[in-house]
């Protein structure tokens, strides 16, 4: 019974242990300084790491980076398309996914009207790249995303990335 008892302790202790360790004592976290060159300086090394893999990193006059993994067929989305969409939209220097349409719609497809000021210009300008099949990587610097003010869990200055899949132009 006594070595049940120590089990017992050993095992909430290792728990109250683990739980406790998580949590970041608030003088010892990371201060980060949201800078435009803290952000150019990861764009630069997060754009160099895909091309070391082998990516085709592509950029559109506008200012986003792009690689296209399949190539779709047909016409260009336009202005006034009606248009369905998958995508997951993250934060390249952690990882962190902010959104994806999985967590909204039905089946994760996003149907919508394609219409001007409705989105950030740097996810306008990467759907202006795809015809219907198109998927791809789309890399946006935070000035054509949420600039100096971020949005929520993005903060200021922070390039944002998103994986595209254009399903559908619908008529």
């Amino acid at each position: 019974m006594k070595q049940m008892k120590k089990i017992k302790f050993l095992l909430i202790a290792i728990v109250l242990f683990a739980a406790y360790s998580c949590f970041d004592d608030p003088v010892e976290q990371e201060q980060i300084d949201y800078t435009p060159a803290r952000e150019a300086a990861l764009l630069t090394e997060y754009i160099d790491t895909l091309e070391e893999r082998g990516y085709d990193v592509d950029t559109a006059g506008v200012g986003i980076y792009y690689v296209i993994e399949e190539a779709g067929e047909g016409a260009y989305v336009q202005m006034g398309d009606s248009i369905g969409l998958e995508y997951t939209g993250f934060i390249p220097d952690n990882g962190y996914v902010f959104d994806t349409s999985a967590k909204h719609y039905t089946n994760g497809l996003w149907k919508f009207r394609y219409t001007p000021g409705g989105l950030i210009p740097g996810f306008e300008a990467a759907l202006s790249l795809m015809n219907e099949g198109t998927e791809g990587l789309f890399i946006i610097p935070s000035d054509l995303a949420y600039g100096i003010a971020g949005s929520g869990a993005i903060p200021p200055y922070t390039t944002i990335a998103f994986t595209l899949k254009l399903v559908a132009i619908y008529e």
